[in-house]
């Protein structure tokens, strides 16, 4: 179906579709707020947003792909940045991403040795250092990084590697990703939750530590307003609440929709043990 689509639409719009727009995702590749890496087609000559055809490409088995105008064997494809030239094996399939999500460092490596594209994204959005952090494979996690693995990559939701990580309590996965340079304070687009507030509410001890151990923000909000100290008063995570007020949470901390502090959400859930240990604190 994706394959007809595409043969209608360059049948209809021809001249459009050659000069200055992506077959696939139909956006202009002039004039966006980054300019995306294009690529030509040995086939016919055919150009395409590199993310784009790297996304089409993953559902097709290596040796088998097929270019989604013309149908033909569209390798090598050639950056036309830098007149590089991309093999077959520069742009992953299942098997690798499989191998990400199943821990299989033996084909993960495989795959790396033929100079595959560490950060080509499934149709999902899912890179195989996200697929990786959501496992909690450290050793594969060390292994995407040092192969070039962006540790910044963001979905379109707003998550990225470390929020995986951090939400599932993969504490040694937030470690090796705080070491890569990970971004301690990006927000999810849905709710603005950082790393630190989605660890709060899991109970993630471990992870609340590495990230504050890290210099995350204590008091940075969710779009509610609510903090990580708000979130773990809620969930009733002594645990990290605790480790939240001796790095010095704002107590006192108000959320911007109905102006109730980690206190009152405490006492309002019948968390006594968390409303407790804010009270000892001072929180007011």
């Amino acid at each position: 179906m994706f394959f007809l689509c595409m043969a209608l639409l360059a049948a209809f719009f021809p001249t459009t579709l050659g000069a200055d727009i992506c077959p696939v995702c139909l956006a202009p590749f002039h004039g966006r707020s980054e300019e995306p890496v294009v690529v030509t087609t040995q086939c016919c000559g055919q150009r395409f947003d590199l993310d784009c055809i790297s996304k089409c490409f993953s559902e097709q088995p290596i040796g088998s792909r097929r270019c989604a105008t013309c149908r033909q064997n569209p390798m090598p494809l050639v950056n036309q940045n830098t007149n590089e030239t991309l093999p077959d094996t520069f742009f992953p399939n299942q098997t690798f991403y499989l191998a990400c999500l199943s821990g299989d460092l033996d084909q993960v490596e495989r795959s790396l040795a033929e100079g595959v594209n560490v950060n080509a994204a499934m149709t999902n959005d899912f890179t195989a250092l996200m697929l990786a952090s959501t496992i909690g494979d450290t050793d594969l996690v060390e292994r995407l990084i040092i192969a070039g693995a962006n540790v910044n990559t963001v979905l379109s939701s707003g998550t990225n590697a470390m929020l995986m990580a951090a939400y599932l309590g993969n504490s040694d996965c937030v470690k090796h990703l705080i070491n890569a340079g990970a971004d301690l304070n990006v927000a999810r687009t849905s709710d603005g939750a950082t790393p630190l507030s989605v660890a709060a509410w899991k109970g993630s001890t471990e992870c609340v530590k590495a990230l504050i151990e890290a210099k995350a923000d204590l008091n940075l909000p969710r779009t509610d307003g609510a903090t990580p100290l708000h979130v773990a008063a809620r969930r009733g995570n002594h645990g990290c609440l605790e480790i939240l007020i001796n790095a010095g949470a704002d107590l006192n901390a108000a959320r911007t929709s109905d102006g109730s502090t980690p206190l009152s959400i405490a006492t309002e859930m019948g968390n006594s043990e968390c409303a407790q240990a804010l009270i000892k604190a001072g929180a007011k």
